[in-house]
């Protein structure tokens, strides 16, 4: 056998082993994927772009630090997740302290609710003031509430808060506001 005969046989037999372990890896691939039970997740606060908005259900103090949002505002907004569970709507980035209407604005942009987050329950005999506000009642409805627990030591039932609150309001908050712990 003549050398290049020799040496296109060598380089044949060579990108056939590659071509065979290409595919080999593919198929190899394609049975792990089919036969685990565990698959890779890359959450959105995983990116590191600065101009993405951030889940703010999700995000941590030093993350909203990084994108621009004050220490003040992102501890306010941590402590509001930790006792209600978290952000249903970016409106309700008025209840955190200090966040008005034209700070909800600027960090508006900065921040998102990609996922609407679980209320925590609400032990409505226990809670501050501050609690109450930060789970969506009123001043005013904050003022009933106190009025009617002065009254009658306790709200006992979805009967008195119903009373306090009006029809409307009531269907809001049912479903997490409780009245004792067992």
């Amino acid at each position: 056998m003549s050398e290049n005969r020799k040496f296109l046989l060598l380089i044949l037999l060579i990108l056939g082993i590659f071509a065979g372990e290409k595919i080999y890896k593919n198929v190899n691939t394609e049975k792990n994927k089919q036969d685990s039970k565990y698959e890779l997740t890359v959450t959105r606060n995983s990116y590191k772009d600065k101009n993405k908005p951030l889940d703010i259900n999700e995000a941590t103090v030093d993350a909203m630090l990084k994108n621009g949002i004050s220490l003040r505002y992102a501890e306010g907004i941590d402590e509001y997740r930790e006792i209600t569970g978290g952000f249903q709507d970016i409106k309700e980035l008025i209840r955190v302290k200090g966040i008005g209407a034209k700070t909800l604005e600027k960090i508006s942009g900065k921040v998102r609710v990609y996922e609407k987050a679980k209320r925590n329950e609400l032990y409505i005999n226990e809670a501050s003031d501050k609690i109450l506000l930060y789970f969506g009642f009123t001043k005013k409805e904050i003022k009933k509430i106190r009025k009617e627990q002065k009254e009658n030591f306790k709200i006992n039932s979805n009967l008195q808060l119903r009373d306090i609150l009006g029809d409307e309001r009531y269907y809001d908050f049912k479903d997490f506001v409780h009245y004792e712990r067992y």
